[in-house]
């Protein structure tokens, strides 16, 4: 994106949590410094990492804003304390969360901020899995309130006409997301309730209850290794929260009558994926999902306890 003389580029912060990311953190860091973009700066949230992730990042950005927790605040009580900053700075225009296990490639950030300068829109970019031959991620799309689950799920695929057209879209993952800095004032933190996982659905659904739309633009192209930082679907941190927080976003959002239906078929296909877990032997997916919907029942959120 050209900017036109006497007129600066809008501003953007983009904001990172590293939680024990040392493996990844020189993949992402060799990215960023190939940025083309001129007006951005970097704020990097570390949850208590035992890696050296917070050395890392001091030796590879001096120039970055790095907050140190104690403890692990999960994804979302670490993106909210860099929120509550930089959703008052002035200086800034965006904010972009950017996952710590992505690659980004040198001109991703034109794309967004052409299409968010328009209107109030979030923006999204195409998002593929990082070491495969071009397949995609489930990042960006619409999202199916009646399963609680991508209504297209790509992950996996290779790229098809719908995938390489910008469309409005009302769900986006925070792995790359840009953000309007009013939004967060207008829409508000993320749900310290998740701690990790469906927050983003969340941000998205709350975003477009608050009059914004949510854009695909795919000329901005970024690489992803999906579960790199948590372990993803197939471990039992992530079968805990999976389970545990997917009702809870639709209960949340969701009427009585509607939860009740989702919540028949959300049983259903636990049961069914548990089953194949234990003729695998994955005895630790089916206890920590058993697990998650327990505390679900029990109204636990935040961090496991």
């Amino acid at each position: 994106m050209g900017t036109p003389a006497g007129v600066s580029a809008p501003r953007i912060a983009i904001l990172t949590v590293t939680t024990n990311a040392a493996a990844h953190l020189g993949a992402y860091f060799d990215a960023l410094e190939n940025v083309t973009y001129p007006a951005w700066s970097l704020t990097v949230v570390d949850n208590a990492s035992s890696d050296g992730s917070p050395e890392i990042v001091r030796a590879r950005w001096p120039a970055a804003t790095l907050i140190e927790n104690e403890n692990n605040l999960g994804f979302t009580g670490a993106c909210n304390r860099a929120l509550e900053i930089l959703q008052k700075d002035q200086d800034i225009d965006y904010v972009l969360f950017l996952n710590d296990d992505t690659e980004v490639t040198s001109a991703f950030l034109e794309p967004l901020v052409e299409a968010a300068v328009s209107g109030d829109l979030l923006v999204a970019p195409k998002t593929y899995l990082a070491g495969t031959a071009g397949l995609l991620d489930d990042a960006a799309g619409d999202f199916d309130w009646w399963r609680g689950a991508w209504k297209r799920s790509v992950l996996g695929r290779a790229a098809t006409f719908e995938d390489d057209r910008p469309r409005q879209i009302d769900n986006a993952n925070l792995s790359c997301l840009l953000v309007p800095r009013q939004a967060l004032q207008d829409v508000g933190l993320l749900d310290d309730a998740f701690f990790v996982y469906y927050d983003d659905t969340d941000f998205c659904r709350r975003a477009a209850a608050a009059g914004y739309r949510i854009l695909y633009e795919p000329r901005s192209v970024v690489y992803h290794r999906k579960g790199a930082t948590l372990g993803g679907q197939l471990s039992a941190f992530g079968c805990y929260y999976l389970a545990r927080n997917r009702p809870y976003l639709m209960r949340k959002h969701l009427s009585f009558s509607r939860f009740a239906v989702f919540w028949v078929y959300f049983l259903g296909t636990r049961a069914a994926r548990c089953t194949l877990w234990v003729m695998r032997g994955r005895f630790d997916l089916v206890k920590a999902t058993a697990a998650g919907i327990r505390d679900f029942l029990l109204r636990k959120t935040g961090p496991r306890r």
